[in-house]
């Protein structure tokens, strides 16, 4: 899958979407409906609609509590839609090219989950990408599945993980031929993507999903200045954060389905079972309204934000001395023209360095890591926004010239194997969830069977999962990312000197 050229003004086609009429928002249009009728509320939520509020917060919340509603008749119920629910995720699914599609309240989490639930039983096999967010690893360990784990492509300017050339993945599918489905993520967290269209073929061939992490990937194949969409390659199932990328409220998302491979029966009841018999209104409607705007407007302005940020990535691409902003590489097919990453030339500072930097001058990236930060941009940013962090970005590039500091080694942090590489951990997730477990000192924890989570954070993909052995590499990198200043998300020692290992 590598080689191309990954500049942004490559044209992709765009899906052939939009057969419904979008104007509607049939679900915030009854939630308005449900305010307007202005009943007595003898039902939950206790806030009765914002009249029962703590009143030093009432002008942020006053207007969004008039319509927090609940599955009354008139609204519809995510579990059993009948109504405006099924008719907002229908109109979804014409917007985004899917056959079906679900609306998520607990993020792409519990899609994650779902899927997981839904594909495996318990002791099957499935090939997972390793560089995958945790939520993956976590379903598969309710569901008892037994991963096999395989390592992805890094690119070599960002060292950052992307999916695996399609060449280990065949190979795979060759030594483990019993496995139910391969799950990889694209584009990564720095918008990295890559054509997955003939490993979709291949899994259709094997009769396997192709399932695809697509959470920072909501926009793409809305234009044609963005990579294509995951569906319109051929996935199976599909992911996508609405939240991230699109304009709907914070924890909302969208599981889209593209094929009968998967039992979609089953995939309804799993999500039954894990998502919320109380689901929030506020963003069921906002993903909704963000369907609505991406169709009516939100494509027109991505186009549009887009030739402001490629006229300005060109500019800094030619200004900057002592920062970098990556532009792609021939390892990377198509790149997100929503994501820069900035990084100091010739790793002379860290990106965590990199964010303190911009966070004094009021500009906070989406992530940091040993090497970049990465900014993250609407739809539809306006000029003067983007001048502001191109302003930033020059002054921090003029205060470091000149100034020494001890360099960061490319390649010093390994996070995985091998490209290609492929292990089966010989303790299963849910096995090593559930076995006793004691704590060590962390250099003492070499050749012992991890028995947490290790996870720097954000983006969230494990340095470690229960059940894989740990190797000097993995000590070594937990040292060096704690040192720099990473966050690792609930450890079971905030210094990371100690690890909860298998007995």
């Amino acid at each position: 899958m590598n080689g191309g050229t990954s500049v942004n003004t490559t044209k992709t086609s765009v899906q052939k979407l939009n057969k419904l009429d979008h104007s509607k928002a049939p679900l915030y249009e009854a939630l308005c409906l449900y305010e307007e009728t202005n009943r007595i509320s003898m039902h939950v939520p206790g806030h009765k609609n914002g009249r029962v509020f703590d009143k030093a917060a009432q002008h942020h919340f006053s207007n969004v509590l008039k319509i927090d509603a609940t599955c009354i008749k008139g609204i519809d119920d995510l579990h059993q839609p009948t109504g405006s629910i099924l008719e907002a995720q229908s109109l979804a699914a014409d917007a985004f090219g899917a056959d079906q599609t679900f609306f998520l309240v607990g993020g792409s989490t519990i899609g994650n989950l779902g899927i997981a639930l839904t594909v495996c039983s318990q002791g099957d096999k499935i090939l997972v990408q390793r560089n995958m967010h945790k939520s993956v690893f976590n379903g598969l360990l309710l569901a008892g599945a037994h991963p096999i784990y395989i390592a992805p492509a890094i690119e070599s300017n960002t060292m950052t993980a992307m999916v695996s050339d399609l060449q280990h993945i065949e190979e795979a599918l060759a030594e483990y031929p019993d496995i139910k489905g391969v799950w990889v993520t694209n584009p990564n967290y720095y918008g990295m993507s890559q054509d997955i269209s003939r490993l979709a073929e291949v899994c259709r061939q094997a009769g396997i999903p192709l399932i695809v992490d697509e959470a920072h990937g909501a926009h793409f194949g809305q234009a044609e200045e963005v990579p294509p969409s995951a569906l319109s390659m051929g996935a199976s199932l599909v992911i996508q954060s609405t939240h991230k990328m699109l304009t709907s409220m914070h924890m909302s998302s969208m599981l889209h389905v593209n094929d009968d491979i998967v039992d979609r029966e089953r995939l309804a009841r799993v999500l039954g079972m894990i998502q919320s018999t109380s689901p929030s209104y506020l963003l069921l409607g906002s993903l909704d309204l963000a369907r609505r705007y991406l169709v009516e407007h939100g494509r027109n302005h991505l186009k549009e934000t887009i030739q402001r940020l490629e006229n300005r990535r060109g500019e800094l691409a030619t200004e900057l001395k002592s920062l970098t902003i990556w532009s792609g590489s021939s390892e990377v097919q198509r790149r997100d023209p929503l994501k820069w990453i900035i990084a100091s030339k010739d790793g002379a500072i860290s990106g965590y360095q990199l964010h303190d930097l911009f966070n004094d001058q009021g500009v906070v990236a989406e992530i940091s890591d040993p090497r970049n930060i990465v900014f993250l941009f609407s739809l539809n940013e306006k000029e003067e926004d983007i001048d502001k962090v191109v302003n930033a970005i020059k002054a921090i590039d003029q205060k470091l010239q000149g100034l020494s500091f001890i360099p960061v080694e490319k390649n010093d942090i390994i996070m995985f194997e091998t490209e290609g590489t492929l292990y089966e951990p010989k303790i299963s997730l849910q096995d090593a969830f559930n076995r006793k477990r004691h704590k060590v000192e962390l250099d003492e924890s070499i050749g012992s069977f991890c028995a947490e989570t290790v996870l720097p954070y954000p983006p969230g993909i494990p340095l470690l999962n229960p059940g894989e052995e740990i190797t000097k590499r993995h000590v070594n990198t937990i040292k060096q990312l704690h040192e720099m200043g990473a966050y690792f998300q609930s450890p079971s020692d905030d210094s990371m000197e100690t690890l909860y290992v298998i007995k």
